[in-house]
C-alpha cells in the first residue's frame, strides 16, 4: 500500500511538471467586434490558428457587447481569424510578444456578392449558428489511423466516459448522426469506433429540438444535444476505410476492418471486429442494450452492415444487420455479511462461470420530412439472441461464532433462445399557421422467449452441530415458454385559443400481454418429486384521455394537463382467475421551461404515475428452481403511485467556453410494492412481495466545465448524489433502509491538443447507509486518480501512457488498492502515413482484477473477478484509398473559402 501511495506521488508530480510546462504562457489579446453600423456582434468566432498548417492553438467567442480577450499561448507569429456567418471573415497574421495586444475595434463587413473574389487559403476551426456549433476537423491533427473516438476527445468541451457515454457542453449525446442520416441505429459505440476520422469534414454539436416542435413550429422545451459528422466532399463518392490485426502474449489477438461506400444519396458501411481482449465495440453483446464491462476473459466477434438511401432531400430509409458473437468466462469470489432482526452471519461463494451469445439484429426505418409541417417516420426492428450458460458455484454459510454451517455446491445450465421485435409509426401534421396540429402515434412489439434450465446441487445444513447434520441432493430441469405481446395507439389534436395559447385533447389505448408456460421435473436424494406444470396469462390494458393547456412563446413554454386513466388487469393460471381488477386515477402534469438566453435554459416537470406490479410479483406460483432461493408472488398487490418532481438548468457561454447543468429530481412512492423475506435455520431464503407504506428517492448531479485561458487548461467537475429511503420486510420485521450515495470528480486536460494530450483527475464514490433492525451501518468509499499522457515525438512516431489507481474502503471488509498502468508507441509509415504499426503493454503492473461492493435492504458484499493482467500486442492498421495529394500534419485536402473586397 505504501509502495504504491509512493507510486502516485512521483507520477502525480511528473504529470504535474508536465503541466507546468505546458501552461507557462502568458500572452494575451483582445478586441471588440462590429458591424458596419458600429453595433456589437456576439456569437462571433475568434479564433488563433497556426500560419504554417491552420491548426488550432485557441479560440474564444464575443460577448453580448462584441468583446473578446485570448490568453494562455507562447510567443510568436499567429493567424488571427475573425468570423462570423454572412459577413466577410477577417484574418491576419500578428507577431506576439509578453505584451498584451489590443486590437481596439475590429469592423467585419456583410458578405455580398462582388465580381471581383480573391481566393485564399482560410480554415474555419469554428463556426457558430443558432443552436450548432461546427468544429472544422482541418484544424485538429488528425492522423490516418484515428477513428472519430479520437477525434472527438481532441474536440474542446468534449468527453468521452470509461462507459462510452459523450458529454459535450455538459451534457450528454443522445445520438450520433452521418451526414445527418442514422447510422446503425444510433449506437454511437460503432460511429465511435469504426468510422475513420481523416473521412470527417466538421463536427457539428446541435441542440436539437423535438420532432413536434421542427414540425408544427410550437416549441415545448424539449431538447436533446446530438451530433452530426459532416463527411468530407471526396468521401462521398468511392470508398474509403481501414484494415487491422494484432498479435500479442499469451495468446491475445484482434482483428477489425471497415469499409465505407457514400455516395450522394446512398451511405454503405460494413464493418468487422474479432478479438480475445475484452473489447465488444457495440451494444449488441447486452439484452439491456449496455455495452456491458470488461471483467474476465472476453472473446468477442461481430459485423455489420449499414444501408441508408435518400430519395430526395429530408426523406431516408435505413437499414442496418449486425451480428454479435462473444464468449465470456469469468472466475469471481464474493464475500456477502447478510443480516436478520436476531442474528448476522456470512456466506462466501466461489464461482466459475461461461456464457456464450450469438445474436443476429436488424432495424430499419423511414423517416419522411420531405413537407413542411409534415413528419412520418416509420421503425422497426427484430433480434434473435441464443444463449448458453454453465455455472459452478461453491458457497459455505457461516454462525454469528465464524463456524461453518451450510455448504452448497450448485451446477447450472440454461439454453436460451429469445426473439423479440417491435414496429413503430409516428406521423404528424400542422394544420394552419396559428398552431392547429394532430398527432398519430402507433406501435405493436412481441418477444418469444424459450428457456431450457437444469440445475443440480448438493446442500449439508447444520454442519456445525454433528449430531445434526442433514443433507439434500437435488437435480431440477425446467423448460419455459414466455410469449409477449404489445400495442398501442394515441392521438393527440391542439387548438389555438388565441395567439401563444392552445388547448390540447388527447386519447390512448396501450395493451400489454404476457403468456408463460412452465414444465419443471425435480429430484430430491434421487426420489421424484411431483412435476410441475402450469399455465399463466397475465394481461394489462390502458385507456387514458388527456385534456391539457399549452402556453408557448419564444422563451417560455408551459403545459398543464390533466389525464384520467382506466386500467384493467387480469391473471389467469390454468385458466383460473386470480386476478381481475379495474382502477382510475386522475393524473396531472406540469411543464415548465426557460429559455431566457441563447444556451441557457431552466425546466421543471412535475408528474403523477400509476405503476401495476408486474408479473413476477403478482404470480402465485413458487419458484423453487434455486433450492436455497425461493421466491413466490403476491395476487393480492395493489398499484404504486408515484409523484416525480424535476428540475433542470443549463447554460453554456460560448464566449468562454464554459458549460455548467444541474439537475435535481425527486420520487415519492405510496403504496410501495416492497419484499417480504424470511430466511430459516438452514439460510434457505423465502421472498414474496407486500403493499407497505412509503419510499422515497432524490437524485441530483451537476457537471462544470470551464477553460482557464491564461495557462491554456479546462477543468470538469462533476458532483452527484442519492438517497434512497425505503422499507423491507425481514422474518417479520420491518427494516427500513437508509442509503446516501455521493460522488465527485475534478480532471485537468491541456486545450491544445495538436502535439501533446495531456489529462490528470481524480473521481470519489462515498455511500452510507443505515438498517434499522440492526446496528450494521456501511460506510463506503471509493478513490480513484488518472493520469494520460500522449506526445507527438516526430510527426509519425507518438508515444501514450495511461496510469489509473483505484483504492476501495469499507468498513466491512478490507482495503483493496488496484494500480493499472498502460503505455503504447505509435509508428505512420507508408506513402500518405496510410500504415500504422501499434505496440502496446497493457496492465504492466499485472495488477488488474475487478472488484465490486454493494449493499442492498439486509446484506452487503464484495466481489472480486479476474481479468486479462499483463500482456503486450502488436498491430497494424492499413488505411483503404487515403487523400490524394500532399499529405499535411491534418490530413485531408486543403481547403479554401471565397473572400471579397
Amino acid at each position: 500500500m505504501i509502495k504504491y501511495c509512493k507510486e502516485i506521488k512521483i507520477i502525480f508530480h511528473f504529470f504535474m511538471l508536465l503541466f507546468l510546462v505546458q501552461v507557462s504562457y502568458s500572452q494575451n489579446v483582445k478586441g471588440i467586434v462590429v458591424d458596419e453600423d458600429k453595433l456589437p456582434l456576439e456569437f462571433v468566432s475568434v479564433a488563433l490558428l497556426q500560419p504554417s498548417d491552420s491548426l488550432l492553438v485557441k479560440y474564444t467567442s464575443t460577448d453580448a457587447d462584441g468583446k473578446f480577450d485570448i490568453s494562455g499561448f507562447k510567443e510568436g507569429n499567429y493567424m488571427l481569424q475573425i468570423f462570423l456567418m454572412t459577413y466577410q471573415t477577417s484574418q491576419k497574421v500578428y507577431s506576439f510578444s509578453k505584451e498584451m495586444k489590443d486590437l481596439g475595434t475590429i469592423v467585419l463587413k456583410k458578405d455580398v456578392n462582388l465580381l471581383n473574389e480573391v481566393t485564399i487559403n482560410a480554415v474555419i476551426p469554428i463556426k457558430i449558428k443558432q443552436d450548432t456549433v461546427a468544429f472544422n476537423t482541418k484544424a485538429f491533427k488528425v492522423k490516418q489511423d484515428d477513428n472519430v473516438e479520437d477525434l472527438i476527445k481532441k474536440l474542446p468541451g468534449i468527453q468521452i466516459g470509461t462507459d462510452g457515454t459523450v458529454n459535450a457542453q455538459g451534457e450528454d449525446v443522445t445520438k450520433i448522426l452521418v451526414d445527418g442520416k442514422e447510422f446503425f441505429s444510433n449506437d454511437m459505440a460503432i460511429a465511435l469506433k469504426n468510422l475513420n476520422a481523416d473521412a470527417i469534414k466538421s463536427v457539428q454539436i446541435i441542440d436539437e429540438e423535438s420532432d413536434d416542435t421542427r414540425t408544427t413550429g410550437i416549441k415545448d422545451g424539449e431538447k436533446s444535444k446530438i451530433i452530426n459528422l459532416v463527411l468530407k466532399e471526396g468521401k462521398k463518392s468511392g470508398y474509403f476505410g481501414k484494415v487491422g490485426a494484432g498479435i500479442g502474449t499469451n495468446d491475445r489477438y484482434l482483428s477489425e476492418f471497415d469499409i465505407n461506400r457514400f455516395t450522394k444519396n446512398t451511405q454503405l458501411a460494413v464493418f468487422g471486429k474479432l478479438n480475445n481482449i475484452n473489447n465488444t465495440g457495440a451494444t449488441v453483446f447486452r439484452r439491456d442494450g449496455s455495452r456491458g464491462g470488461n471483467s474476465g476473459f472476453l472473446t468477442t466477434g461481430t459485423a455489420g452492415a449499414n444501408y441508408n438511401y435518400e430519395f430526395k432531400k429530408d426523406l431516408n430509409f435505413n437499414l442496418d444487420y449486425h451480428y454479435g458473437y462473444s464468449d465470456r468466462e469469468e472466475q469471481e469470489s464474493s464475500t456477502r455479511t447478510q443480516f436478520t432482526q436476531d442474528k448476522i452471519f456470512t456466506s462466501k461463494k466461489e464461482n466459475d462461470n461461461q456464457n456464450i451469445s450469438n445474436n443476429h439484429n436488424i432495424n430499419f426505418s423511414l423517416r419522411d420530412r420531405s413537407q413542411e409541417g409534415k413528419y412520418l417516420v416509420l421503425r422497426g426492428n427484430f433480434k434473435n439472441d441464443s444463449r448458453e450458460s454453465d455455472s459452478n458455484a461453491s458457497t459455505k454459510y457461516f454462525d454469528e461464532n465464524e463456524n461453518l454451517d451450510t455448504n452448497s455446491d450448485r451446477t447450472t445450465r440454461s439454453e436460451d433462445l429469445r426473439n423479440n421485435g417491435s414496429l413503430a409509426l409516428y406521423y404528424s401534421k400542422k394544420l394552419n399557421e396559428k398552431g392547429r396540429n394532430f398527432r398519430v402515434k402507433s406501435g405493436i412489439s412481441f418477444s418469444d422467449n424459450s428457456d431450457s434450465n437444469f440445475q443440480r446441487s448438493l446442500n449439508k445444513y447444520n454442519l456445525s452441530d454433528s449430531s445434526s447434520i442433514s443433507e439434500s441432493n437435488e437435480e431440477t430441469k425446467r423448460e419455459e415458454d414466455n410469449k409477449g405481446l404489445n400495442y398501442n395507439v394515441s392521438i393527440r389534436y391542439m387548438e389555438p385559443i388565441i395567439e401563444h395559447h392552445l388547448v390540447s385533447f388527447s386519447t390512448e389505448f396501450k395493451n400489454q400481454n404476457s403468456d408463460e408456460k412452465l414444465d419443471q421435473t425435480k429430484k430430491i436424494n434421487s426420489i421424484d418429486q411431483i412435476p410441475f406444470i402450469y399455465q399463466l396469462d397475465y394481461n394489462k390494458q390502458f385507456i387514458e384521455n388527456q385534456l391539457g393547456y399549452v402556453f408557448s412563446k419564444d422563451k417560455i413554454q408551459l403545459y398543464v394537463s390533466g389525464k384520467l386513466e382506466s386500467i384493467k388487469q387480469e391473471l389467469d393460471v390454468d385458466n383460473t382467475s386470480y386476478i381481475n381488477n379495474k382502477f382510475d386515477n386522475v393524473l396531472p402534469r406540469v411543464s415548465f421551461s426557460y429559455e431566457y438566453k441563447k444556451g441557457k435554459r431552466l425546466r421543471f416537470k412535475y408528474e403523477k404515475e400509476i405503476s401495476l406490479p408486474s408479473s413476477n410479483q403478482v404470480t402465485p406460483i413458487v419458484n423453487d428452481f434455486n433450492p436455497l432461493f425461493i421466491t413466490v408472488g403476491n395476487s393480492n398487490l395493489t398499484p404504486e403511485k408515484n409523484s416525480e418532481y424535476s428540475v433542470m438548468f443549463y447554460s453554456h457561454e460560448f464566449n468562454k467556453a464554459t458549460s455548467f447543468f444541474s439537475y435535481l429530481g425527486f420520487t415519492k412512492t405510496t403504496n410501495a410494492i416492497i419484499t417480504n423475506r424470511s430466511i430459516d435455520d438452514n439460510y434457505v431464503q423465502l421472498s414474496t412481495f407486500e403493499n407497505y407504506g412509503d419510499k422515497s428517492r432524490f437524485r441530483g448531479h451537476l457537471n462544470f466545465s470551464k477553460k482557464i485561458s491564461t495557462i491554456g487548461l479546462r477543468y470538469n467537475l462533476r458532483l452527484g448524489g442519492e438517497i434512497n429511503e425505503y422499507n423491507t420486510i425481514i422474518d417479520s420485521d420491518y427494516n427500513e433502509t437508509n442509503s446516501k450515495g455521493y460522488n465527485f470528480g475534478l480532471s485537468f486536460s491541456n486545450e491544445n491538443k495538436n502535439n501533446v494530450d495531456l489529462t490528470i483527475g481524480a473521481k470519489y464514490d462515498v455511500n452510507k447507509t443505515t438498517y434499522s433492525l440492526q446496528n450494521t451501518d456501511r460506510d463506503y468509499f471509493k478513490q480513484n486518480y488518472y493520469t494520460k499522457f500522449g506526445l507527438d515525438l516526430t510527426n509519425s512516431l507518438t508515444f501514450n501512457t495511461q496510469f489509473d489507481y483505484s483504492l476501495y474502503t469499507d468498513n466491512n471488509f478490507d482495503s483493496q488498492n488496484v494500480p493499472i498502468w498502460n503505455v503504447s508507441l505509435d509508428y505512420a509509415f507508408l506513402k500518405g502515413k496510410r500504415g500504422n504499426l501499434k505496440l502496446q503493454v497493457l496492465d504492466i503492473l499485472d495488477k488488474n482484477v475487478g472488484i465490486e461492493r454493494t449493499s442492498s435492504d439486509n446484506y452487503f458484499e464484495e466481489t472480486i473477478q479476474e481479468n486479462l493482467g499483463t500482456y503486450a500486442m502488436l498491430s497494424f492498421t492499413y488505411s483503404l484509398k487515403p487523400p490524394t495529394g500532399k499529405s499535411s500534419k491534418r490530413g485531408g485536402d486543403s481547403g479554401r473559402r471565397r473572400y471579397h473586397h
